[in-house]
Parts: structure tokens; C-alpha cells; sequence
């Protein structure tokens, strides 16, 4: 090769070269940019799906927050929360003896207290309460007892428990029953309870 040549092809090999060069750096650059917006488009679903997660817990939540509130409104409405409702409890205990019609009923309510049981756990900041009431029945028959609670069960929603019943019969076995006038007595102890969440 002589110097002739090299004149005439040293321009076209310097753009040559000089094109290679251009070309790797712009394949660089763009490998480069493709790459950082391949990363930023990850992040992006990432934190799409993270926000999508977040908005269907949300939505759940929200969904048992209703649950709840309409569980709660309920329970409120038919006093489990709140406060005594002892004039309820009486009304509903009458009505139930204008259709059972028992010779006798007299009823105590003693004062509230705190209600527990084995085994029972209460939440912090819950106040689990009962009142206890006294029940004396004259009854036609033993039927009467379960007629009554079961009675009393329909007529309020609220909340009781038996603590303890007891049935005497007033005339020997072998006599007949009577039907005008109490056979046999019970004395019953039952609890409203009643919650307080502070």
C-alpha cells in the first residue's frame, strides 16, 4: 500500500472507525436506557400491586367494619351493650306470664355485679356485667319451668343465663294433679348480662 492510497482511504477508514464507535455508544446508551426503564416499569407494578393489595384489604375491612357496626348497632338496640335495662326485662317477664297464665310469679332483681365464669376471658377495657334476678313460681306442671324460659328467650333479645332451678311438688305423688292451682314450686336464679366497652 502506498502513500497514494492511504490519502484516499485514511478519510473514509477514520469515518468508518469513528461510525463504529458512534454506533457501540449509542447501542450502550440505549441498553442503558432500556434497562432503567425496565427497572422504573417494575417498580411501577410493583408498587401497583402493592397499592392494588392495600385497596382490597381496605375494601375487606371495610366490609367487616359494617359487619360489625350493624352487629354492634343491633346488640345496642336490644341492650347486650349499654346499660341496665331492668324495666325490659320485667315487661318481658309479664308478658310471658300473660300467656303462660302460671298461678304464681314473684321476681327479685338484685343489684349488678360482675359476671364470670370459669374459663372466661373479657378484653381489656370490656365490662362484663349481670344482674341477677330471683324467680318463685307456683306451676301446674314441671312443663311450666321450660314454657317460662323459653318464653322469656323469644320475648327479648337480650342476653340471660340459669344459674340455678329448683322444683318442689306441694302434694304427695300419689294425689292427682290439680288444674286451678299451683302443683309444683320453683325457685330460679337467672343473669342479664349486659357489656360495657369503654
Amino acid at each position: 500500500m502506498n502513500n497514494i492510497d492511504w490519502i484516499y482511504l485514511k478519510r473514509p477508514v477514520i469515518l468508518f472507525v469513528l461510525s463504529i464507535v458512534i454506533s457501540i455508544g449509542l447501542v450502550g446508551a440505549a441498553y442503558y436506557f432500556e434497562s432503567m426503564q425496565s427497572e422504573t416499569y417494575q417498580t411501577s407494578i410493583s408498587t401497583l400491586n402493592s397499592t392494588h393489595s392495600r385497596y382490597k384489604k381496605l375494601v375487606k375491612d371495610l366490609d367487616l367494619f359494617d359487619q360489625y357496626r350493624s352487629l354492634y348497632d343491633t346488640y345496642q338496640t336490644n341492650g347486650l351493650l349499654g346499660g341496665e335495662r331492668r324495666l325490659s326485662w320485667i315487661e318481658s317477664l309479664q308478658v310471658t306470664n300473660e300467656v303462660l297464665r302460671l298461678p304464681s310469679l314473684t321476681y327479685n332483681l338484685l343489684p349488678q355485679e360482675n359476671f364470670s365464669r370459669p374459663g372466661l376471658k373479657v378484653l381489656q377495657g370490656v365490662a362484663l356485667n349481670s344482674s341477677p334476678m330471683e324467680l318463685s313460681m307456683g306451676m301446674l306442671h314441671e312443663e311450666d319451668l321450660f314454657a317460662l324460659l323459653e318464653g322469656l328467650r323469644l320475648s327479648i333479645q337480650n342476653l340471660f343465663t340459669v344459674d340455678s332451678c329448683s322444683l318442689t311438688r306441694n302434694s304427695p305423688v300419689d294425689v292427682s294433679l290439680d288444674t286451678k292451682k299451683a302443683n309444683m314450686q320453683s325457685k330460679c336464679l337467672i343473669r342479664w348480662v349486659t357489656i360495657n366497652a369503654r
